[in-house]
């Protein structure tokens, strides 16, 4: 018994929506002639931190202390650092927010990035594994016709996966943020779905 003539095809699927969140990679630093007072004056910048974002999910991690040495070599004292993640539901306030924490803490507050987020992106990849599959469809009804053959039934299906991510802003960006708030596209967050098709051909 000989297998039955198929077409295999794969389609792809998008869907992006406006983003509702936007989390903050910063990094706290704090500076002194020793490790005590360098520890001492980080522990003033996180708490500066933390109350100048009253409402806010604040989460601290990662937490180290380094040598400082000036432009000769010459170790001048140390620095304590620690990263620290801020998560706003008001996007287009990211540039007041990084502006109230610079008054806070000072010359110890630096921004690693943003990252504009939707909080659920199940709706979204549901809209592209749609998508994907009329896309498939779409090519393997081309196909058949071409071949003079009409289009059977599907008989597997293989999803090559759903990929969503926010594109990140960088370091040049965040200071951009700084002065004018950053700039939020509708298409920040965008869910990408495959799906591989197997129909039969009549």
């Amino acid at each position: 018994m000989t297998s039955p003539d198929t077409v295999v095809v794969s389609g792809t699927g998008r869907a992006s929506a406006a983003p509702d969140s936007l989390v903050l990679d910063l990094q706290l630093e704090g500076h002194g002639s020793t490790v005590s007072e360098a520890l001492a004056a980080l522990t003033m910048a996180s708490r500066a931190c933390v109350e100048a974002l009253p409402g806010h999910a604040v989460r601290t991690h990662g937490l180290g202390v380094h040598p400082r040495h000036d432009h000769q070599g010459q170790q001048v004292g140390h620095t304590a650092y620690q990263q620290v993640q801020v998560r706003t539901a008001d996007p287009a306030g990211a540039g007041d927010l990084i502006q109230r924490l610079s008054d806070a803490v000072g010359n110890g507050l630096g921004v690693n990035g943003l990252r504009p987020e939707v909080a659920d992106t199940a709706e979204l990849s549901r809209q592209a594994r749609d998508r994907a599959f009329t896309d498939a469809r779409g090519r393997a009804e081309q196909y058949a016709a071409l071949a003079g053959r009409a289009l059977g039934g599907v008989l597997q299906v293989r999803e090559g996966g759903v990929d969503g991510a926010p594109r990140p802003y960088g370091r040049e960006d965040a200071r951009m943020a700084m002065a004018s708030g950053p700039v939020v596209d509708a298409a920040d967050h965008e869910v990408v779905a495959t799906v591989e098709v197997t129909w039969s051909l009549a």
